[in-house]
């Protein structure tokens, strides 16, 4: 096929066609399987830290609190993010055979939306993961925002 005549970007309905839809147990599963390397990563990121604050526990009130606890947020925002955009896969989507396909167009900024939006989920109880389960193409609310699709992946 001549790749002149190939679209130059994927819109969700051209990447969702010939995929099947990750089922949500899928999803749940790679989410606790990438908070092991969250904690991991948390854990370092609290490491490079201790020296600055003399080896002791940061505080837990005041200004440096809300500091940290944004400072840590950046780090797992990076995790996905970074993963999503480079393979659309993070490491528990690797295990579980899912990833998330974006479209072409899509970048850093679509990740870090999809982040923010996964964000916003968890803490609405994970009422717009749900929506998957009702919707015909198993699309969250996040994934019909942004254009992208979780997909199921052959095992090879």
């Amino acid at each position: 096929m001549n790749p002149a005549s190939q679209p130059t970007s994927r819109t969700a309905s051209s990447i969702h066609a010939g995929n099947y839809p990750a089922p949500l147990w899928r999803r749940a599963a790679a989410l606790l399987y990438d908070g092991l390397f969250v904690i991991a990563l948390l854990m370092l990121a609290t490491l490079i830290l201790l020296p600055f604050n003399g080896g002791e526990a940061l505080p837990q009130q005041g200004l440096i609190a809300w500091l940290y606890q944004g400072y840590l947020l950046f780090w797992v925002g990076a995790y996905f993010s970074l993963f999503w955009c480079i393979g659309g896969q993070t490491p528990g989507m690797k295990v579980w055979h899912i990833r998330v396909l974006m479209p072409t167009t899509a970048g850093y900024r679509t990740a870090v939306l999809r982040f923010i939006g996964g964000l916003c989920s968890v803490l609405l109880a994970g009422i717009p993961f749900w929506f998957a389960q009702a919707d015909a193409e198993k699309r969250s609310l996040i994934d019909r925002w942004l254009g992208t699709v979780v997909t199921r992946i052959p095992k090879p």
